[in-house]
């Protein structure tokens, strides 16, 4: 059963009342019955609040024949929704219902004043009615706030067809996990599925998932924000800043390739075949200067620029190696500490991490962290891949603390951020000289579109934004599909 969670704008921080419920989705012949307030022109699904000592079942039995006068039979839940508005969090089931008789209505002193009565509309015509709520905005929010929620409701009816494409793609993955934003700043998480299932685990809006390669979009935003403290600037040789370890041509010769480059993938460094996965954690731990020397069976390729700078996009997990150890040699800090200093702890990010084998044995004590899976669905040996190269490929989080990165960001690309100045966020999506779908750390898709996506061995991933409507989508699995993001359906999953 699908969870949806609507953060209203004007939710609180915390809330601290709480209401629970259950509604009706009742369909006969097309058409769908619904209550409908004759003095205030309201429509709704029937039902209600919950009451001491009742079952859900028992709920909307009772609530639907108050309302209606109709008894039916709950056939099954399909949906649980939290809404969080103003200090409140409303809470509901919503049930696939069939009429097994007629029974009276018992309409409370306020509802008849409203005029509720019961009526039944072709379930389209409700649809089109319900998906017209953002135009109740400026008017009421609790009636804008009530027609989305029986809107979403209505469409993920529609979902329970075994051949809806959406179905098709979550049914491709063991756990799925959403979160929207759209322009006027509201926003929802999605999610389904197991995030382990082995141990019958399901995901909630809680579960971190690996974010694999969107993890390069945080490195980005670490280094704009070295580069603010003055300690680093990008358009300098990257070897101006490394002490343990420099980047050489196929010449033997220090490479000129700047920092910009390498963000850009535009270095000239090229990952050897095979490499960057199949690290299991009961595997012997290595160090990034064994990868940079391809000293391992993880990266057999020494890390050199073998093509001149600007020459060539080569997508590089190696060249954020490089970069994993200029922040370290810059800071003298570790990666992962230096990153949490800088983004995960200004924005009160709880559940973000980069996956050191330390932070993967404390996280999974504490957290609810996806069993990854592979393109066959057999669960990876150990559950989680050890992934050396932090920057490329190490993070974790979740769709609605990564929504919050990309908030921050939009917000810094508008001059509104305290985290990153507005000339650092422009500087990340301005084109690459040549390869003008590639910024510094993301991807460029013409209309204000950005881009960032991830996929390993244990998971796929992706962000979209367009930092002009402020329209978010973040989509993550816990699978590696086999295919692109395209193919696998996390790219319609993202469509903003």
């Amino acid at each position: 059963m699908k969870t949806v969670e609507i953060l209203g704008a004007n939710r609180f921080e915390n809330y601290t009342k709480t209401r629970e419920g259950c509604r009706a989705v009742v369909v006969k012949n097309g058409k769908i019955l619904l209550t409908h307030e004759l003095n205030s022109g309201w429509w709704l699904l029937p039902g209600g609040g919950l009451e001491e000592g009742e079952t859900s079942e028992d709920c909307v039995i009772r609530e639907v024949e108050e309302e209606t006068g109709f008894i039916v039979r709950p056939l099954r839940p399909f949906l649980f929704m939290n809404e969080y508005y103003e200090e409140y969090r409303y809470s509901g089931y919503f049930f696939v219902c069939e009429v097994s008789g007629k029974g009276q209505m018992k309409l409370t002193d306020a509802e008849k004043r409203r005029g509720v009565q019961p009526e039944w509309i072709l379930l389209q015509d409700a649809i089109e009615l319900f998906s017209k709520h953002e135009s109740y905005a400026d008017i009421s929010e609790e009636k804008r706030g009530s027609y989305q929620r029986e809107y979403i409701a209505l469409k993920e009816y529609m979902k329970l067809d075994s051949e809806s494409p959406e179905r098709q793609i979550y049914e491709r993955f063991p756990g799925v996990s959403c979160a929207y934003r759209d322009a006027a700043g509201r926003e929802i998480l999605k999610y389904n599925g197991d995030a382990d299932k082995e141990n019958g685990i399901p995901v909630d809006g809680n579960t971190v998932f690996p974010a694999c390669s969107i993890s390069k979009f945080i490195t980005a935003i670490t280094v704009m924000r070295l580069q603010q403290q003055e300690l680093l600037n990008i358009d300098e040789p990257v070897n101006r800043y490394l002490d343990q370890w420099k980047l050489l041509t196929s010449e033997e010769k220090e490479s000129d390739a700047t920092i910009r480059s390498i963000l850009s993938h535009t270095s000239g460094i090229i990952d050897g075949e095979d490499s960057f996965y199949g690290l299991r954690r009961n595997d012997h731990e290595i160090g990034l200067l064994d990868i940079l020397e391809g000293r391992t069976a993880y990266n057999k390729r020494r890390t050199m620029a073998v093509k001149p700078a600007g020459t060539a996009f080569e997508y590089s997990d190696a060249g954020y190696c490089v970069l994993q150890l200029m922040i370290e040699d810059i800071t003298h800090c570790s990666f992962e500490e230096v990153v949490a200093k800088y983004i995960f702890e200004p924005l009160g990010l709880k559940k973000t991490f980069f996956a050191t084998i330390r932070n993967l044995e404390l996280r999974e004590k504490n957290q609810n962290m996806v069993a990854g899976y592979d393109n066959e669905g057999a669960l990876i040996p150990g559950k989680y891949p050890q992934i050396p190269d932090l920057a490329a490929s190490g993070l974790w989080s979740t769709p609605g603390e990564l929504m919050v990165i990309a908030k921050e960001f939009i917000m810094a690309i508008n001059g509104r951020s305290s985290l990153l100045k507005k000339e650092a966020a422009l500087e990340m999506i301005r084109p690459a000289e040549s390869f003008s779908w590639v910024g510094l750390g993301l991807f460029l898709r013409g209309d204000d579109t950005l881009v960032m996506q991830g996929w390993g061995e244990n998971g796929q991933s992706m962000i979209k934004m367009n930092h002009s409507t402020g329209e978010i989508s973040v989509v993550m699995t816990n699978k590696d599909p086999g295919v692109d993001q395209t193919e696998s359906g996390v790219e319609q999953l993202a469509a903003l």
